[in-house]
């Protein structure tokens, strides 16, 4: 026959054996986090290695495709090689950030455009024709997919502005990246040139045109003309992810 005394010490337990269970618990979900922030750490150690292993092989593209255009005597074949290696070093870039930075799968967007409109500058502007490049731009986050085809966006435009904005004289290229709200940005790169006339046909092989399209379409976008802007003011609406 079972007394209070019987009772109170079963009660107790299971009590203690709730107490146990949880935990048992408590220690194998700590022990399943912990796995996944290592098997995380290694993911990540193992994307930053890609991209650094990326970086590297474009850039020795790169440099194969510029000694080939320096063994060139064909002017046009030498100016397209030369806007070949650009959008390489566009895409290089992007690969770059993402091994020097602690976040592996996005980009910062002031940072990397900071650094391309600089290598644009360098590559563009010269004594005879200056071309002062200038960047306002927020610090916005971009998946690394999408910051390329803005990367090769803005490169193609703003080399655009550069060969034919200001043929005789030198002249401001200005790039700005700004947020609408929270899910979209607005670029916007433009100049105080010549301008484009509305029957012009795109000029050289027209590849820059149809790289632009197919850029703006994988952002799913398009990139549009002001006409009312004095020179030529391109934009384009995008979103973030």
């Amino acid at each position: 026959m079972k007394t209070v005394g019987d009772d109170f010490f079963d009660l107790l337990a299971a009590s203690f054996e709730q107490v146990r269970a949880r935990a048992l618990l408590e220690q194998e979900k700590a022990s399943a986090e912990a796995d996944l922030r290592a098997s995380n750490a290694r993911l990540e150690a193992l994307l930053g290695e890609v991209n650094h292993r990326v970086a590297n092989s474009l850039q020795l593209v790169s440099a194969m495709v510029r000694l080939q255009a320096t063994a060139l005597t064909d002017p046009s074949a030498r100016e397209a090689l030369e806007d070949t290696q650009r959008r390489i070093q566009a895409i290089a870039q992007v690969h770059r950030r993402l091994y020097t930075s602690n976040d592996v799968e996005s980009v910062d967007m002031q940072e990397y455009l900071g650094a391309l409109v600089d290598e644009l500058a360098e590559t563009w502007s010269t004594e005879a024709l200056p071309r002062a490049l200038s960047l306002a731009a927020e610090p916005i986050r971009l998946p690394t997919d999408r910051a390329v085809s803005l990367g090769v966006i803005v490169t193609e435009l703003v080399t655009n502005a550069c060969k034919y904005a200001y043929p005789n004289s030198g002249g401001e290229v200005r790039v700005a990246l700004r947020r609408i709200d929270d899910d979209v940005f607005l670029l916007a790169v433009e100049d105080d040139g010549c301008g484009i006339p509305e029957d012009a046909v795109p000029r050289g092989t027209g590849l820059g045109t149809k790289l632009i399209r197919a850029m703006a379409q994988s952002l799913q976008s398009i990139v549009e003309y002001d006409p009312t802007h004095t020179g030529v003011r391109a934009t384009l609406r995008a979103a973030v992810r």
